[in-house]
């Protein structure tokens, strides 16, 4: 016996479309997994969505936007582990609000401003090791040597 179009179709809404839906999203999922894998040298990409502590608010910045605070992070950190400039590689830089005056880097016995400041944060890699610079608008960057 031969099912009746209106069968057919109740069943294709039912079952096809949320088929569908997940074929899509699985579609999806992999896509995004694809492009957070290693990328062609081996290593692992930075976390885009990870949300820097004691910053209310990051977003992914352009390098040309912070070219001197950018040099100036990369010449400190030259002198201060001994090597070439050359060799201080940029592996990220976030806009970030800052939560307080810390800029990201409180020191103990320190009192701050309870304010939000707008500033960034760059990440150097040195020598295969990470190492942050934080900084406020208008303010040249400073090493955080504090684990976020």
């Amino acid at each position: 016996m031969k099912p009746s179009r209106a069968v057919s179709r109740a069943v294709s809404r039912t079952i096809c479309r949320p088929r569908a839906r997940l074929v899509g999203a699985a579609l999806t999922a992999a896509l995004i997994l694809a492009a957070c894998g290693a990328d062609d040298n081996g290593s692992a990409p930075l976390p885009v969505g990870e949300l820097p502590a004691f910053a209310s608010t990051a977003s992914v910045a352009s390098l040309d936007d912070l070219t001197e605070e950018v040099e100036f992070a990369i010449a400190d950190a030259a002198e201060r582990f001994d090597v070439d400039p050359m060799v201080v590689a940029v592996a990220g830089a976030l806009r970030v609000t800052w939560s307080n005056g810390a800029l990201g880097c409180p020191e103990d016995g320190m009192m701050y401003t309870e304010a939000l400041v707008d500033g960034y944060l760059l990440t150097l890699e040195v020598d295969g090791q990470r190492v942050a610079y934080h900084g406020a608008d208008g303010q040249p960057p400073f090493l955080c040597e504090q684990a976020d």
